[in-house]
């Protein structure tokens, strides 16, 4: 219930006003250079592969120091404890089984284990998951959309314990978690959303127009390329933020910093970055890694994630 509390008594975003109910996105809360039906298809499929993610164990292997030494690592004063920790993941990838036999804790146990079953993987912030100790009292909550709990909400579908692995860039912040299921039902449903998303991202790149062409007044926030979030605020159902991707800083030789303005709240961390324009020099389809990492330290109001150096090569002229 705290988590709720939270909800209701949040100084960074007080009565979440630039959160959107995902069931209740429409068409009229995009900006008028983006309001195209294929848009709006894109964020709710992106939305419908977002999962909340609570961890309720604090890795004693977290760092002292996050990279870069100037601040804490979170969690660091409460590693090899009991708390909860909430945050945001996407599906990233659904595989079947190949000639393998499943490891599963029931399939460990059983003596006619199961050959026929999937791989789910999660993508969140390595923050948030930070390694297999944390990976073990985890949960990833698929189509929580509304709702208070997800258990007050139908149709949610918890993934829990029968992780397979975990990989971690502590750098990039980035985690990815691979789930073991016998629901192949489900499996192809994600899946099958997958390929939406790929497919209608480039649809969605294809009509965008370059932000070089927007004809706006200089130093008008619009002229920068608008991306969105999806993530849990607070450990709640799916919301959806808009925002405008306004700068890039390269932290050392291995990663770069993408800032943006889009609302975020404790619990969004981990949630995938979506930019919404083709702004990039050498991008033709959705970014797929990127995970929202947290407030800038030195930029206040604004939000940030981290990427490889060389992974996108991105205009710098914004005008």
């Amino acid at each position: 219930a705290d988590l709720y509390q939270l909800n209701d008594r949040c100084k960074k975003n007080p009565g979440h006003k630039n959160f959107i109910p995902v069931d209740r996105f429409c068409i009229e809360d995009l900006p008028e250079d983006y309001r195209d039906k294929n848009v709006v298809d894109f964020i709710r499929l992106v939305s419908d592969l977002t999962v909340r993610v609570t961890v309720n164990y604090v890795s004693d292997k977290r760092p002292e120091l996050a990279p870069g030494g100037i601040r804490n690592y979170p969690g660091y004063n409460v590693r090899g404890k009991r708390r909860i920790t909430v945050g945001t993941g996407i599906v990233a990838h659904v595989s079947n089984s190949a000639n393998e036999t499943c490891k599963c804790k029931d399939c460990i146990n059983s003596t006619t284990p199961e050959t026929n079953f999937a791989k789910i993987f999660i993508r969140t912030a390595t923050h948030v998951v930070f390694d297999k100790l944390e990976a073990e009292h985890t949960t990833c909550n698929l189509f929580f959309d509304r709702g208070s709990r997800p258990n007050e909400c139908s149709g949610v579908v918890a993934l829990t314990g029968n992780f397979d692995a975990v990989f971690n860039n502590i750098d990039k912040d980035t985690c990815q978690i691979s789930y073991m299921t016998h629901h192949l039902e489900l499996a192809d449903r994600l899946r099958q959303m997958l390929s939406q998303v790929a497919i209608l991202g480039k649809t969605v790149f294809a009509k965008i127009p370059s932000h070089y062409k927007f004809k706006l007044k200089p130093n008008a926030m619009d002229r920068y390329p608008l991306m969105c979030i999806v993530s849990h605020p607070h450990g709640c159902s799916k919301q959806i933020s808009l925002g405008r991707w306004t700068s890039a800083d390269k932290l050392n030789n291995h990663i770069l910093s993408y800032h943006y303005t889009a609302a975020t709240c404790p619990g969004s961390s981990g949630a995938h970055i979506q930019v919404l324009h083709r702004f990039a020099n050498q991008l033709d389809e959705p970014m797929s890694e990127e995970a929202h990492c947290g407030a800038s330290v030195v930029k206040p109001g604004i939000n940030y994630c981290n990427t490889c150096v060389g992974q996108y090569i991105f205009s710098t002229r914004l005008c």
